[in-house]
């Protein structure tokens, strides 16, 4: 079966703020965000709260959620409190701890089972059990994932646009793309991944093709002279776009250019002033580029090649460019590739994906404090909310792959040494092992009001990101 994707040219249906549809996009976002966000905390909490137990701590509470309850549920067995409570943004097991007068209270008290009492070495793994937990999940997802969705958009490209990276490099339509700085591409996700990845970590971008059965070196090229952020709109950019067997209208705006000009859904298109059309992306930029010019588009309808003259809506944009819209939402019928893998291979395939995120989160945030890479790629619940709520209405699989982002994130978040952190008290841990007592209380409390402010600071820069972003 063709694997199909849509790129929208110009707006059907706005969706108006206050509008009902605009309402429910923002219903589903929150669900989405608030569900993610329960598993993720749970896991994390579970990873703590099992190996606590399997150690004989104490274990009082395990909450989802800060602040008051909204549910609580006590197990008569292990006589743990099970609570959800009304601030989302976390949660805590709370253990028997003589540090925690407030653990002490109306509890049988045995202190051999508190935290505190343990040896240096079990904490370390209660610890970091929380982190750990969050990225087997991950791992677990993306091995789902490569399991589940074997197929993917082959590695062939179009033909690049000019003065592109791409088109400097030497890459032609058609080439197939299978490596890129050393890292093998079997799909088309791969090789966004490769250049993503690129981008963060060297300038010079180097690529092997296949081309007519030869493979080859092309000459290096920097991609750091493209100005785009890091993302998946990095690919094309660069000038990158996968090859399409057919470009087709998937439906025409009522009202709009294209259905003045004739335009009916699954006109296949052809060119636009005599110009081949190759990708979704090309017909765009052709398009935009004629506003209020008539232009012949070449289709094909009914196996009947026709033209169709149209006249392109002129359109401002916000930054003040004038730019051609015909209204159409468009679609490329993209060439695929099969990769199955059994069972061992996916998870493999998944603890490799997980590892290669891990390492590009920390990569990232260190070129975010070296001030190498801008602090606007930092995000926050809304940011979050909204890529909830995108991925849910794409699927469930979809939605599984922005869990094993996030989970990644959160993982990697946990461990930075940074006071309140699980990071933060593994650092007072190991220093516990090479002073052989632990670190004194006073710098505890100091080193707690230090991971505060730092706390604050990263919310208070993503927070302040997500506003821009409404704004902007």
């Amino acid at each position: 079966m063709p694997l199909h994707w849509t790129l929208r040219c110009a707006p059907l249906q706005p969706n108006a703020p206050g509008s009902f549809k605009h309402r429910i996009l923002m219903l589903n976002s929150i669900v989405s965000f608030l569900l993610a966000l329960g598993i993720l905390v749970f896991i994390h909490e579970y990873g703590h709260y099992s190996v606590a137990r399997f150690y004989g701590v104490r274990v009082i509470r395990f909450s989802v959620g800060f602040g008051k309850p909204i549910f609580r549920w006590i197990n008569r067995k292990t006589k743990v409190e099970w609570t959800v409570s009304w601030i989302p943004l976390g949660g805590y097991v709370r253990m028997l701890d003589e540090r925690d007068p407030d653990s002490l209270k109306g509890h049988d008290i045995e202190l051999s089972e508190a935290f505190n009492r343990k040896p240096v070495g079990q904490r370390i793994a209660i610890v970091l059990a929380g982190p750990l937990a969050n990225l087997v999940l991950a791992a677990l997802i993306y091995g789902f994932l490569a399991y589940m969705q074997p197929m993917g958009l082959a590695t062939q490209v179009s033909e690049p646009i000019p003065n592109s990276i791409a088109a400097n490099a030497g890459l032609m339509g058609g080439d197939e793309i299978t490596e890129v700085n050393g890292d093998r591409t079997k799909n088309w996700n791969e090789v966004s991944w490769a250049l993503i990845k690129a981008r963060l970590f060297r300038d010079d971008l180097s690529i092997k093709v296949n081309r007519g059965g030869y493979e080859l070196f092309l000459e290096p090229v920097q991609s750091s002279e493209v100005n785009a952020e890091l993302g998946p709109s990095l690919t094309r950019e660069l000038g990158f776009s996968p090859i399409e067997k057919s470009v087709l209208v998937r439906a025409v705006g009522e009202g709009s250019a294209a259905a003045a000009a004739g335009f009916l859904a699954n006109d296949q298109l052809l060119s636009v002033e005599g110009i081949p059309v190759e990708t979704s992306a090309q017909f765009t930029s052709l398009i935009k580029e004629r506003p209020a010019q008539e232009t012949t588009v070449r289709i094909r309808r009914n196996d009947l090649d026709i033209s169709v003259l149209a006249v392109p809506e002129k359109t401002q944009l916000e930054n003040g460019e004038i730019i051609g819209r015909l209204g159409l939402s468009i679609g490329g019928e993209s060439v695929i590739v099969n990769n199955p893998l059994n069972p061992v291979e996916s998870i493999v395939e998944g603890t490799g994906r997980m590892i290669e995120v891990s390492v590009f989160s920390l990569a990232a945030l260190g070129k975010m404090v070296t001030g190498d890479l801008s602090w606007n790629h930092l995000s926050g619940p809304v940011s979050i909310a909204s890529a909830a709520g995108e991925s849910s209405s794409l699927g469930i699989l979809p939605f599984f792959g922005f869990l094993a982002m996030v989970s990644v994130s959160l993982g990697i978040l946990n461990l930075l040494p940074i006071p309140l952190l699980d990071g933060g008290h593994l650092m007072y841990y190991l220093a516990e092992i090479v002073r052989g007592k632990p670190v004194d209380e006073v710098w505890q409390i100091r080193g707690q009001k230090l991971g505060i402010l730092l706390i604050g600071i990263l919310t208070s820069v993503a927070f302040f990101n997500d506003i821009q972003r409404l704004i902007f």
